[in-house]
C-alpha cells in the first residue's frame, strides 16, 4: 500500500502482515485504518476471548472482499445458567442454551470455532427444519425415473411422512427408525418392503448430511447386529416347453391368438414384458430372422394409467436376438393378417395394459379358471411372465450355451469385465443355440397333452343322482374373447359398486353365496337359504323349556 494511504474499515482486531513477514495484531477502534500493511481481518472480541472471523484480503486499494462467517460469545441467561450465542451465516443470532458454568460454555463456544476452522460445524437451528419441508424441497430436484418418483411418493405420503413427517430432521435418532421399521414388520408388512422404505429415508438424511443440516444420519447400515437372519429365498418358478405350450393354448382361448403368440414369443426369446408390448414391426427383420430392441424406445413404462415408449431397463438391453426358425414363420403369419404398427396390441390397435392381460388371460391360463363355455386348468402354480424369462435361461443352460450366449441373448451383463470384453459369440454357437431351441418346440408340439385332472371322478359322478333340468344353469359356448381395448380394467370395482362414485350395496347375511365367486363370474351362486328344495326344508326345532 502506498505511504500514506487511508481505507477505512469498520472492524475490532486487525491481524497485520508486515512488509518483513512478521505478523502483528492491533486491536482498533470502530473506525480505523490501515497503512503500510497487508493483512486479513478478524472480527471483534467478546467478554471471555472468543472472536469471530471476517474473511477478508487486503491489497494495495484496501479491502477486496470481506464477509462475517461466525463468530460466538458466552452471555449468562439465568442465575446459575450460561449460554452461547452465536451469529449465523444468514443473518441473525442463534443461541445454545443449557450450560451449568461458564467454563463449559467457554468450551462449546471453542469447539464451535474449531469445527467451523476445519469446516465442518454445523449450525444447530438448521436442524430445526421439520422432515416434511426438507422434503418438499429435496424431491422435486431429484434426476428419477417417472416410475421411481411415483414410488417415492407413494412411500412418502403413505409411509414416511406419517410417522416424521412434524418431526425435526435434527431430533430423529436411530432408536426411533428402529422402533418405525419394527412396528411396521409386526403389522405384517414384508422385509424387503421395509427396507425400501429405510432406503428412501436414509436417502434423504444423507443429502440433509451433505448440506450441512444434520452432523450425522441416524439411518446407518448396522452390521452383526440382532439375531441372525433366516429367510430362505424362495426359487423363482420356472416351465417346461410343454407346459409353455399348455399356458399358450389355455391364453388362446381367453385372450385370442395374439395372446398365445405374445407367451411364446416371451418363453423362445427371453424378452421382458415392455420390450415385447413396444416391439415394432420395423424392428422385426424376419428375413434374416432377427428382432431388435431398440435402445431409444425398446420398452413400453407404465405408471399411474399412464404409459410412453422409452429405452429399456440398461443399456445391455438393447440387443440383437436371433430367432428359432418356427417363430419366425409364426410372426410373419401374423403380420400378414394384423394392419397396426405393434406387433402386440389390443383388438383396436393400442398398447396393452400390463395389469388387465395378466388378471384377465396369463393368470386364468396358468392357474386354471371356470369360465362360462372356457375352461381353462392349473398348468404351473406360481410362473409370472417374468418366470417366461427365468425358463428361458434355464432352457440355455440345459442346451450347453456359454455364458457370454446367454448374457448377449437376455441383455445381462457378466460380473467378470475382462470375460464379458474379450468373448464373442460365433456363427456356429447361435447356430446350435437356435437348433437346440427349435427342437424344443418341436418336442413340445409333438408330446401327448396331459389328462384333465377331471377324468378320473366320471366313473364316481355317474353314480351320484342326476341333477334335475330346472336346476341346471344354461350355458351357452362362448367365443374366444379378444384381448380388451386398451383402458384401465374396472369390472371388479363395478362389481363391487364402488365404480363411478356408486355407494356400496349391503347385503345381507341371508344372501351370502355358498363360496366366494371369482371376479370373472358373471352370476352369483344360489344363497344359503336356498341350498335345498323348500319342500324338504326341515322346520327348526323350538329351544327347549324348563
Amino acid at each position: 500500500m502506498r505511504a500514506g494511504a487511508r481505507r477505512y474499515i469498520r472492524a475490532f482486531v486487525v491481524r497485520i502482515r508486515l512488509l518483513d513477514g512478521k505478523v502483528r495484531l492491533r486491536p482498533l477502534r470502530r473506525w480505523c485504518h490501515f497503512s503500510n500493511c497487508r493483512g486479513r481481518l478478524v472480527g471483534p472480541p467478546s467478554r471471555h476471548g472468543l472472536t469471530s472471523r471476517l474473511s477478508g484480503r487486503m491489497t494495495e486499494r484496501g479491502v477486496v472482499a470481506c464477509r462475517e462467517v461466525v463468530m460466538a460469545w458466552v452471555e449468562q441467561s439465568g442465575r446459575c445458567s450460561w449460554r452461547v450465542r452465536y451469529r449465523r451465516a444468514g443473518g441473525g443470532v442463534g443461541s445454545v442454551p443449557g450450560f451449568a458454568t461458564r467454563r463449559a460454555a467457554a468450551g462449546y463456544a471453542g469447539d464451535m470455532e474449531s469445527d467451523q476452522r476445519r469446516k465442518v460445524w454445523v449450525d444447530p437451528a438448521d436442524g430445526r427444519v421439520l422432515f416434511e419441508d426438507w422434503v418438499r424441497r429435496w424431491l422435486p430436484v431429484q434426476d428419477l425415473d417417472p416410475r421411481t418418483v411415483d414410488n417415492y411418493d407413494s412411500y412418502l405420503r403413505c409411509h414416511l411422512l406419517a410417522r416424521f413427517g412434524a418431526t425435526p430432521i435434527g431430533e430423529i435418532t436411530a432408536l426411533q427408525v428402529d422402533e418405525w421399521k419394527t412396528a411396521a414388520a409386526e403389522a405384517g408388512y414384508a422385509a424387503a418392503t421395509v427396507a425400501s422404505w429405510a432406503k428412501l429415508l436414509s436417502m434423504i438424511l444423507a443429502d440433509a448430511v451433505d448440506e450441512r443440516l444434520i452432523a450425522v444420519n441416524p439411518v446407518r447400515q448396522r452390521r452383526r447386529r440382532g439375531r441372525r437372519c433366516r429367510t430362505l429365498v424362495r426359487e423363482r418358478v420356472w416351465a417346461t416347453p410343454e407346459q409353455v405350450l399348455r399356458i399358450a393354448d389355455q391364453a388362446a382361448a381367453l385372450g385370442g391368438d395374439i395372446a398365445r403368440l405374445l407367451i411364446i414369443t416371451a418363453a423362445w426369446t427371453g424378452c421382458r414384458w415392455g420390450e415385447l408390448a413396444a416391439l415394432h414391426r420395423d424392428n422385426l427383420d424376419l428375413d434374416t430372422g432377427h428382432l431388435v430392441v431398440d435402445p431409444e424406445q425398446g420398452s413400453l413404462h407404465e405408471s399411474r394409467g399412464r404409459r410412453w415408449l422409452g429405452p429399456p431397463k440398461t443399456p445391455s438391453s438393447a440387443r440383437r436376438i436371433a430367432l428359432p426358425p418356427f417363430l419366425v414363420r409364426l410372426l410373419r403369419r401374423h403380420l400378414d393378417s394384423h394392419p397396426f404398427e405393434f406387433m402386440f396390441t389390443t383388438s383396436r390397435g393400442t398398447w396393452l395394459w400390463r395389469s388387465t392381460f395378466d388378471r384377465r388371460v396369463l393368470r386364468p391360463a396358468i392357474d386354471g379358471c371356470h369360465r362360462p363355455g372356457i375352461r381353462a386348468y392349473s398348468v404351473c402354480p406360481g410362473l409370472t411372465f417374468h418366470g417366461l424369462r427365468h425358463s428361458h435361461k434355464t432352457w440355455l443352460i440345459a442346451g450347453g450355451a456359454p455364458e457370454i450366449a446367454q448374457a448377449r441373448r437376455l441383455g445381462h451383463h457378466l460380473p467378470d469385465r475382462v470375460v464379458e470384453t474379450y468373448s464373442h459369440v460365433a456363427r456356429e454357437v447361435e447356430t446350435r443355440l437356435l437348433a437346440d431351441l427349435q427342437r424344443r418346440w418341436r418336442k413340445a408340439v409333438r408330446s401327448p397333452r396331459p389328462a384333465r385332472p377331471t377324468q378320473q371322478k366320471r366313473a364316481a359322478a355317474k353314480s351320484r343322482p342326476p341333477i334335475p333340468p330346472s336346476r341346471k344353469p344354461r350355458q351357452r359356448p362362448n367365443p374366444p374373447a379378444l384381448i380388451p381395448d386398451g383402458k384401465r380394467d374396472n369390472s371388479r370395482l363395478a362389481r363391487q359398486g364402488r365404480g363411478n362414485g356408486a355407494a356400496r350395496k349391503r347385503v345381507p347375511w341371508s344372501s351370502t353365496p355358498q363360496k366366494l365367486p371369482t371376479w370373472d363370474t358373471p352370476q352369483q351362486l344360489d344363497p344359503i337359504t336356498r341350498d335345498q328344495p323348500a319342500n324338504t326344508r326341515k322346520p327348526l326345532r323350538p329351544a327347549p323349556t324348563a
